[in-house]
């Protein structure tokens, strides 16, 4: 068998792979897959595997020094706080009695939301925000 052919199988060999691992691997096996098929098929076309040999290490070097990083920075995902996790650890105002397994109200920089806790609290009493859950504040 002629090695071109070899360079094919390995590069779907590496396509299938990480198809199977569900990109883990940051598609790097896919594009090294992608690069083993486009060398072998050159070699192929060209009858030369030396040059199918010389294609496999420019494009993978290439890869590594350019295309890499662009591919990582287009995969990151940024993180942001949302408006939700900023409440998390902020002080608020009972307005209405919260009582065990009843919701009441507490106000948090001019706004009323609903709220729970595990023991009843007290109008005026000041309590700390632990969770969010739709409109409803979870405070102790």
């Amino acid at each position: 068998m002629d090695n071109n052919y070899l360079l094919v199988i390995g590069g779907i060999v590496c396509v299938i792979v990480e198809i199977l691992l569900g990109a883990v691997t940051g598609f790097d096996l896919l594009l090294i897959g992608i690069i083993l098929m486009v060398s072998g098929g050159l070699g192929i076309m060209l009858g030369s595997f030396s040059t199918a040999l010389v294609a496999t290490v420019v494009l993978v070097v290439v890869y590594l020094i350019a295309g890499r990083r662009f591919i990582k920075q287009k995969l990151a995902i940024a993180t942001k706080e949302t408006n939700v996790d900023r409440l998390i650890g902020k002080k608020a105002f009972v307005v209405k009695k919260i009582e065990t397994g009843r919701p009441g109200q507490v106000k948090f920089e001019g706004e009323i939301w609903r709220a729970e806790s595990d023991r009843s609290i007290a109008v005026d009493q000041g309590v700390v925000i632990e969770s969010v859950s739709g409109v409803t504040l979870r405070v102790k």
